[in-house]
């Protein structure tokens, strides 16, 4: 979604859906296009504290300090469970009457932005509602992952609105690098661009240099732990990634789920037998070349030590208690250092002694 200035520029936005980083790109961009001098303060009501009576006394009331603009962020919670639409989402008739007196005449300069993040459907009384609101009075945007073709076009959005073009081979080699977290891929075309500076044209290598880096040592050093199902040098790893690093926790989760498809894969070469193990190996790790040596001993012992170290039921196992932790993070408050040091423990407590102690 695109604003076009304080003319078109509507007095609400409801955006919906499971993927909420586009809803917060358009708030920045937003507060961008107010700055006058400066952008103005963000106000924010979280529906889990506040009340919608709440949220648009704020709006009503007189800006401060002058202010010709303002911004209103309301969020809601994340469903509890995908199918199961939170309480948020199921407006009073008391809101509702509130919410539609508001946007008949809603204050001047005063722009609400309302993101409800889960699998909301179009055909939900929640969007019914925003969208039989006042003709301009809201616009309401559903928010979705994109995937495939209109990923790479996203990606290729995110350059061009930095006024620099990326080359196809580019953008897929950054998706191939980073996964499908829209936030962590906004953030590395970011640093591309800051590299490549005067450039107009962004190439793979460009890519490579500042964001092949990361990923590479990360798996090494990720799997290297992993292999040796070493759970204190796992946690330390883990601790440093999110607090020094700063690595998110979709990025770490897809290296993890990586190191086990990769065993998944391993196995199943094995079991075929067409394969001797260095052509397995390639098919696996192709960036890992023979002359790297110690990196691709190490890399060598480790995957097919994991491969013949696990049983088939154990794999099974572990790589449900990975999607579990999947979905416990997209879908609860849990904390995800919490959930991936009870997953660690798991995995290298079967590794070690061969059965989980959690499996029934």
């Amino acid at each position: 979604m695109s604003h076009e200035g304080e003319r078109g520029r509507a007095p609400g936005y409801v955006f919906f859906g499971e993927e909420t980083y586009p809803a917060y790109v358009f708030l920045r961009e937003l507060q961008e296009s107010l700055a006058k001098p400066e952008a103005p303060p963000l106000e924010r009501f979280d529906l889990a504290e506040r009340k919608w009576s709440e949220v648009l006394d704020a709006a009503r009331s007189p800006s401060l300090l002058f202010q010709t603009a303002r911004v209103i962020l309301v969020e809601s919670p994340p469903r509890k469970k995908d199918h199961i639409p939170s309480p948020h989402e199921k407006l009073s008739d008391a809101d509702q009457e509130l919410i539609s007196a508001y946007f008949s005449d809603p204050s001047s300069g005063t722009v609400l932005v309302m993101i409800f993040p889960g699998k909301i459907k179009k055909s939900s009384p929640l969007v019914k509602f925003f969208s039989g609101l006042p003709s301009g009075a809201v616009q309401v945007e559903e928010m979705w992952a994109p995937k495939g073709a209109k990923l790479a076009s996203w990606v290729t959005g995110r350059f061009q609105d930095r006024r620099t073009m990326p080359s196809q081979s580019a953008v897929e080699r950054l998706i191939e690098l980073v996964g499908n977290d829209l936030r962590l891929l906004d953030n590395e075309v970011e640093k591309i661009v800051t590299y490549a500076g005067e450039k107009d044209r962004i190439t793979d290598e460009d890519v490579d240099q500042v964001s092949g880096r990361i990923k590479s040592y990360l798996e090494w050093e990720l799997s290297d732990y992993l292999a040796r199902a070493d759970y204190r040098q796992c946690l330390l790893i883990l601790h440093r990634l999110l607090e020094k690093d700063n690595i998110t926790p979709p990025l770490i989760l897809g290296l993890v789920s990586g190191f086990f498809r990769d065993i998944l894969l391993a196995k199943l070469r094995l079991r075929e037998g067409n394969k001797d193990r260095k052509a397995i190996f390639k098919e696996i790790k192709p960036q890992i070349k023979e002359s790297f040596r110690a990196l691709y001993d190490k890399q060598y012992r480790g995957l097919f030590s994991s491969a013949e170290g696990i049983s088939w039921p154990d794999l099974q196992y572990i790589l449900n208690a990975l999607r579990d932790v999947d979905l416990k993070l997209k879908t609860s408050s849990l904390d995800f250092q919490t959930l991936m040091e009870g997953f660690l423990f798991e995995y290298c407590w079967t590794r070690k002694y061969g059965r989980s102690p959690a499996r029934p």
